[in-house]
């Protein structure tokens, strides 16, 4: 009796460590590692670029440059570290500009076109090679004071490129590549934008030599979206990387668009533009 007296008393003494090896290793608040990467060849992903581009569009190369630049980040306000597995919640925000370079009567000008901004809540799920990211995040477009003086707008037209939505994106590593697929949902449109987006895509990054900061990068970005009809946008980009710090990286890169223009309220707009971009992650 006395024998299973002092089993009882001991045993939780013997077994604590061996649960304590299992609770939480840390929470971290504004932790330098992202549990989800950015996508880099999404072009409203919230990251900071700028880029100059040759534009085709209506069958012609325009004669101009097409310069969309962003300033934005994701920022992983805290994470919660369970060893093989954790969790992470952030926050995103960006504004893209597009401008174009145009040079009429023998006078060089800058126009800006469109402003877009976006907002909103990433919630993570990491584990081992595998992260799941949710975000909910709102998007408005607007076009620029000098746009609309230059074209005489009058009134307001439908604004397709305002709402509120809910995305799901799920991401692999292997080795040397990464690969993406996700889904995304408009909740609220006041112009009664249509819903449904499907993505996928994937990364190849390779170091230059081993232990480099320096890497080789390329890859491709695939959408379809229910607001225009389901046709396909395309997004190549190859180029080098600098990763100074894990998730602080920096690419130069060559890259290729064709499809329905991302930005402004002109989605309808099918284009193609290739050049090169500039692009940063600063958290």
């Amino acid at each position: 009796m006395i024998k299973k007296a002092l089993a009882c008393f001991i045993l939780p003494f013997l077994i604590t460590p061996v649960f304590s090896q299992q609770e939480v290793k840390s929470v971290e608040w504004l932790p330098e590692e992202h549990y989800f990467a950015p996508l880099i060849l999404d072009p409203t992903e919230s990251q900071s670029f700028g880029a100059l581009y040759a534009y085709h569009e209506g069958g012609e190369w325009r004669d101009i440059i097409y310069a969309p630049l962003a300033l934005g980040f994701q920022l992983p306000v805290v994470n919660r570290d369970k060893g093989d597995y954790g969790f992470e919640i952030g926050f995103l925000a960006t504004v893209f500009f597009q401008f174009e370079f145009i040079e009429p009567a023998g006078m060089f000008r800058v126009n800006l076109i469109n402003t877009d901004f976006k907002a909103g809540i990433p919630f993570t799920f990491r584990k081992g090679h595998f992260s799941l990211r949710t975000s909910l995040y709102h998007v408005s477009s607007h076009f620029s004071e000098e746009y609309i003086f230059r074209h005489g707008l009058e009134g307001f037209s439908e604004n397709l490129n305002t709402y509120e939505a809910l995305d799901v994106h799920a991401s692999w590593h292997l080795k040397y590549m990464r690969y993406y697929a996700g889904l995304g949902y408009v909740l609220n449109s006041p112009w009664g934008r249509e819903p449904l987006k499907v993505q996928a895509g994937l990364m190849f990054r390779t170091a230059i030599r081993p232990g480099s900061k320096f890497n080789y990068i390329a890859g491709l970005d695939l959408q379809l979206l229910q607001e225009t009809a389901w046709s396909l946008n395309t997004h190549l980009g190859a180029g080098i990387e600098i990763a100074y710090r894990k998730s602080r990286t920096f690419q130069i890169m060559l890259q290729y668009f064709t499809g329905n223009i991302p930005y402004s309220q002109y989605t309808h707009l099918k284009v193609q533009y290739v050049g090169a971009a500039l692009v940063g992650h600063p958290f």
